[in-house]
């Protein structure tokens, strides 16, 4: 008996010596840890009209609340199927812990865990979703730290803003607006059980794909709030066989709200950084997103996009100011967050013909200035270059550049090109900003270089307001939450890169793509959407074997459309060819709808003429005739001589 209670004494003082070390140890690493709870950088994002349609949350698309603004149905639906003891235990619960283990015994399965609201927040926050013992340790030691660091409430509400509940869908306030159309507190108690239920397991349990699973859970929900006399029982019968109706709309991704526009905005802020300093304080960040365009667009394009795969891009300026009204990168944010409109870089085709005829106008050339149409092959040091007219369609006779412009005519442009010098058209691209090594080549002038839309549509702004150039602007002003204004920006530095009365020549000339009446040998090529046109623009098309685009702008805005496959294989059907056209004539009609504009009044130093458009010359007895435009310092010889 004397051994056997010597051996008992030396195990117990083992047992206690290694549980004083184990004790220490843990004290020891427990005060060592340098975890602290994230700074909360709230962001809001606003449109030009001042509402706001994003919350960010440190760096994720995400509403933040405080614990304030959560309805009290959900906290108390969260703790007591989450963590009952939640606000007894000192982080990790000893008593949960046992019960569970005691169960899992007794089932010989983990069918219990026993992780309290501050453990979900520690793995969601710090942690990996491992399933191994040494995650486990290191989540229960934190725990610990973190309650004796910060109090049951912060703990609580750091949790609620970062619980997944599926769909991409994190924290409380963005999934009441998701699944209800809801803030958070406005949430009632069978909501708040609907919510509660489902990060137990997120893709199971979502109302939206399984709404039977969740009644199931939430009923259960209902059962431990009545048990645990959370609730009455009067309030239990009234939820317990109700249904629920679920919206499920993101209001971060939904189109509404103009997805590829807020990662343009987050990108900017991103050049930014002293802004960091302010973030805690939480930031309003003024924006020039018009959500009334928005709307026009899309709706626009829930009638013109085709059932297929064609792609989408659309740019959309106030060519005044340099506002960026709206960006579309694609036809479905949700299945491709890729901005085709900023990153993305096609040929042009002839939509990049404007900046031919502006370095020609500015050579000497007038609207009136004629080549010989017809098929040619031209023969260059570098061998020979045989260019077509869409479709092999040529007038053959001389025509006049308006009319080049309005029918897209390719010999024209490769005439005026090669007459200038490859040269010249190379030197203007890079005055109106674009990019790269451009090379002075023949095929520059049908649109061989390869442009972003952003960078096309942001030339054709600089037309648009008659040679000055304005930097695009996506930010306006930036706030704190009390009102610091941090960041406001100043009249948009100008400058003014080409003459006023060249461009208005040239402005005024590409209103003819949409003359249906200067229809000889071809139909201009904005010929199809002139009917849907109400106000004076000036547009061009271009067209490759893969790409598609309509630009086009009048005094107060700018808007460019891309279509085409993400693969680059060629546009062949039909619908696919011909719907970008009417997206554009859409956008920019219903945007100059809701706005006062007129069209540029015409310089002193200009003159018009009424002329034959196709020869610009005197018209016949029978000849169509619309006014052409000339500076008074370069009139042809026969107009001259009639005004002498």
């Amino acid at each position: 008996m004397r051994k056997f209670l010597k051996v008992m004494l030396f195990v117990l003082i083992g047992f206690v010596a290694v549980f004083a070390i184990a004790v220490i140890s843990f004290s020891i690493i427990n005060h060592n840890l340098q975890y602290e709870m994230p700074v909360i950088a709230n962001i809001e994002l606003y449109d030009n009209s001042g509402e706001k349609y994003l919350s960010v949350c440190n760096n994720k698309k995400q509403s933040y609340v405080t614990l304030d603004k959560i309805s009290l149905p959900i906290l108390q639906a969260f703790v007591t199927v989450e963590d009952k003891r939640f606000f007894e235990h000192p982080g990790v619960d000893f008593i949960r812990i046992a019960g569970a283990l005691l169960a899992n015994i007794r089932d010989r399965e983990f069918s219990q865990g026993a992780s309290t609201i501050t453990q979900q927040y520690i793995k969601n926050v710090f942690l990996s979703h491992e399933k191994t013992v040494k995650r486990k340790l290191y989540e229960a030691m934190i725990a610990i730290n973190f309650e004796n660091k910060y109090s049951k409430e912060e703990i609580l509400e750091g949790y609620l803003n970062t619980i997944y509940f599926d769909h991409g869908i994190y924290g409380i306030e963005d999934a009441s607006l998701f699944y209800f159309n809801k803030h958070a507190s406005e949430i009632n108690l069978i909501e708040a059980c609907a919510l509660a239920s489902i990060p137990k397991s997120p893709g199971h349990y979502s109302p939206l794909k399984n709404p039977v699973q969740n009644k199931t859970r939430r009923n259960l929900i209902l059962n431990e709030l009545l048990e645990e006399q959370v609730i009455s029982e009067e309030e239990y019968l009234s939820c317990y066989d109700q249904d629920i109706s679920v919206v499920g709309i993101n209001q971060n991704t939904e189109s509404v709200n103009a997805p590829y526009f807020q990662d343009l905005v987050l990108r900017e802020l991103q050049k930014m950084p002293w802004l960091n300093d302010y973030a805690y304080k939480g930031l309003k960040v003024y924006t020039t997103l018009d959500r009334r365009l928005n709307t026009v667009i899309q709706q626009s394009l829930k009638n013109r996009l085709p059932d297929s795969d064609i792609e989408v891009a659309i740019y959309v300026m106030n060519p005044k100011n340099g506002h960026v009204l709206n960006v579309i990168g694609g036809k479905d944010y949700l299945k491709s967050s890729y901005n085709r409109a900023t990153d993305s870089v096609r040929q042009p085709g002839s939509a990049i013909k404007p900046f031919l005829y502006l370095t020609a106008l500015e050579n000497g050339f007038t609207q009136s200035t004629t080549f010989l149409s017809e098929p040619t092959t031209f023969y260059l040091s570098t061998g020979s270059y045989s260019p077509k007219n869409f479709q092999s369609i040529y007038p053959h006779t001389h025509i006049s550049m308006v009319y080049a412009i309005a029918t897209s005519d390719n010999i024209y442009a490769m005439k005026t090109h090669l007459f200038l010098g490859e040269e010249k058209m190379a030197t203007t691209l890079k005055r109106f900003g674009f990019s790269g090594d451009i090379p002075a080549i023949p095929s520059l002038a049908l649109g061989t270089y390869e442009v972003s839309l952003q960078e096309l549509t942001q030339g054709y702004a600089t037309l648009a307001n008659l040679g000055v150039q304005v930097e695009p602007t996506f930010i306006t002003k930036v706030t704190t939450f009390d009102g610091l204004v941090l960041y406001e920006k100043d009249t948009p530095e100008e400058r003014k890169i080409a003459h006023s009365s060249n461009v208005f020549l040239l402005n005024q000339a590409m209103t003819s793509t949409f003359d249906n009446r200067m229809t000889y040998n071809i139909r201009p090529t904005g010929g199809r959407i002139a009917s849907l046109l109400n106000h004076t623009v000036s547009g061009k098309s271009g067209t490759t074997d893969t790409d598609n685009w309509m630009m086009g702008f009048n005094p107060d805005v700018v808007v460019g459309v891309w279509t085409g496959y993400d693969d680059n294989r060629p546009i062949e059907n039909y619908a696919d060819l011909n719907f970008g056209k009417y997206l554009w004539a859409d956008i920019i009609e219903g945007y100059l709808d809701t706005i006062e504009t007129a069209w540029y009044e015409t310089p002193d130093d200009v003159i018009s003429v009424y002329l034959n458009p196709m020869t610009g010359f005197y018209p016949g007895d029978y000849d169509y005739t619309k006014p052409l435009y000339f500076r008074t310092s370069n009139i042809p010889w026969y107009i001259r001589l009639l005004y002498q």
